[in-house]
């Protein structure tokens, strides 16, 4: 028997219309070039959506061809991500932080035929607009007219503002295939070039609609979520389209050029500015805000949680927020390729306080669409919350391929699984532990090390700020532990006192003999530690290395 059910098209543009219609007076707040704040509510964010629409199709955008977006977070930026996909034309969101010539090839590979760009980043727009040959046409954001330094680049030039001005702010928004790429996202390149990732409308919608869900954000109309995540990173890890399906306000920050990342005290602004009740981030970003606050106190009762992701968090982080300003903080863990989150720890309530404790450090449990293996040895292995193998996904907001290597060179997928790099353990419970990086555990004499573990315990030491490990080669054992140490402003240590005090916390053989002090930690554009730079620097003889052994004094 078939069901009677209409099969309706879950798209984009439903998402923009119900955001705009049903909640219309909830807002998304932005940043211009100037750090200046764009307060807008949803039903203007879908009109001038709409409007965009409009100016795009004279510019001869059609159904299937890329548009690019190279900004901040702006609210311009939101609503290119709702217009684009919506007119069934693909956006593609550019990382600025990317090295000039990749963004070029990634431009170039996409075929771009328009590209938006923030007017901070207009040299670098109009650079790439040149040199890249399908680019028709460069849109700035703002209403000031395009430098003619910038027009000269072959491509006609614009100001998004004087192109909207008198459009309609209605569209007839297509009927398209939810199977159709909306959004093309890259991989950050951590371990080798980005790799890009073809979301679709109907892997948008149930990512979103399970962003919503009580075992993840749980939004609310009466939220207002504050977010770190650049737009160009997996859409703000998706929660402009889930703020917009559950109507919950969005603000989302931008760090003050130069920096990557903002810093402790701006985020602190915006939390006393806007009062989220909640937010999302990372741990670098977490960490500063907890330094800030340290030093600087202000109330923080209006915040409930933070949803945390891109790397996990140190026990010590997370106790900090408990216990000091009694904040939950909840890991999250994903990927570009899987739009991104696909667990959220959120602890059993039916679970012992210990194993509730073991619940909220790890990386999340699994929702219903999301299936998850571990392999290990071409075997599936027991999800006992103990054995250790390589995590695998599938679900239908995870990519079954890479948009540019459909033949799967880099042996990513698996009988349809996604190979996600990462070891793991999973609880009975279904609850995700990652020990590891494939390419980052070390093989020590027959044994693995966790550099993760190694992190965490080293950064248990109120004098650590950062800490991060990778494997050195060794005569003996193969490989073993390096610590990189970045200590917290005025803080004192030296490498014997910090292996001393890891006892108690990690056996006598798993700790690092090898220890670098350094004033940063290199990490990639995304934020996270970047070991390939660090195994290079090392293996450069940057680092004043200092050797550790049992009974020995350093």
């Amino acid at each position: 028997m078939i069901g009677t059910m209409r099969d309706a098209p879950l798209l984009v543009s439903r998402i923009l219309t119900h955001g705009g219609d049903r909640h219309a007076a909830s807002t998304v707040t932005g940043f211009d070039s100037h750090l200046r704040p764009q307060t807008a509510r949803f039903e203007v964010i879908a009109a001038r959506s709409a409007a965009t629409a409009h100016a795009l199709a004279e510019l001869g955008v059609g159904e299937g061809d890329v548009v690019a977006v190279l900004s901040g977070n702006r609210t311009e930026f939101v609503e290119a991500l709702f217009a684009v996909p919506s007119m069934g034309a693909v956006a593609l969101p550019v990382n600025i932080r990317l090295p000039h010539s990749t963004i070029v090839a990634l431009l170039r590979d996409a075929g771009v035929s328009v590209l938006l760009a923030d007017p901070l980043w207009a040299a670098l727009a109009g650079e790439a607009a040149g040199l890249v040959e399908s680019i028709r046409h460069l849109v700035l954001f703002g209403a000031e007219a395009p430098d003619p330094v910038v027009g000269g680049t072959g491509a006609e030039t614009h100001a998004l503002e004087s192109l909207l001005d008198g459009r309609a702010t209605t569209y007839p928004w297509p009927d398209l295939d939810e199977r159709a790429a909306a959004v093309v996202s890259h991989t950050s390149g951590t371990t080798g070039s980005p790799k890009a990732v073809a979301y679709t409308h109907r892997s948008i919608w149930l990512h979103s609609m399970q962003m919503c869900m009580a075992e993840c954000s749980a939004l609310q109309p009466a939220d207002t979520v504050l977010t770190t995540i650049p737009c160009y990173h997996v859409m703000a890890w998706g929660l402009p389209h889930a703020s917009f399906l559950s109507g919950s306000s969005l603000v989302m920050a931008r760090p003050r050029p130069p920096e990557s990342l903002p810093s402790g005290r701006e985020v602190a602004t915006l939390l006393a500015t806007f009062r989220p009740t909640k937010a999302a981030t990372t741990p670098i970003v977490l960490a500063g805000l907890l330094r800030h606050l340290d030093e600087h106190p202000q109330p923080l009762g209006h915040l409930r949680e933070v949803l945390v992701g891109g790397s996990a968090v140190p026990p010590a982080l997370f106790d900090a927020f408990s216990d000091r300003h009694g904040i939950t903080v909840i890991q999250a863990y994903g990927l570009t390729e899987t739009s991104p989150v696909v667990a959220a720890a959120r602890p059993d309530p039916r679970s012992s306080a210990t194993e509730r404790r073991e619940q909220v450090l790890s990386q999340g449990r699994f929702p219903a669409g999301v299936e998850a293996r571990l392999v290990d040895g071409g075997m599936a292995q027991p999800h006992d919350g103990a054995t250790v193998g390589e995590l695998q996904l599938r679900g239908p907001w995870i990519t079954a391929r890479y948009l540019d290597d459909p033949d799967d060179t880099g042996g990513r997928f698996e009988d349809g699984w996604l190979r996600t790099g990462d070891m793991a353990t999973i609880s009975p419970k279904g609850f995700l532990t990652v020990v590891d990086r494939v390419d980052d555990i070390i093989l020590s004499g027959g044994e693995w090390i966790s550099t993760v573990e190694l992190e965490n315990a080293v950064m248990l030491d109120d004098r650590v700020a950062e800490a991060a490990v990778i494997g050195v080669p060794d005569d003996r054992w193969g490989h073993r532990p390096l610590v990189v140490v970045h200590l917290k402003p005025g803080a004192t240590a030296t490498a014997r006192s910090l292996w001393e005090a890891l006892e108690g916390e990690v056996d006598l053989w798993k700790r690092p003999d090898h220890w670098a002090f350094v004033d940063e930690i290199p990490r990639t554009s995304v934020g996270k530690y970047d070991k390939r730079a660090i195994r290079g620097r090392h293996t450069a003889g940057s680092y004043r290395v200092t050797t550790i052994a049992p009974g020995a004094t350093g």
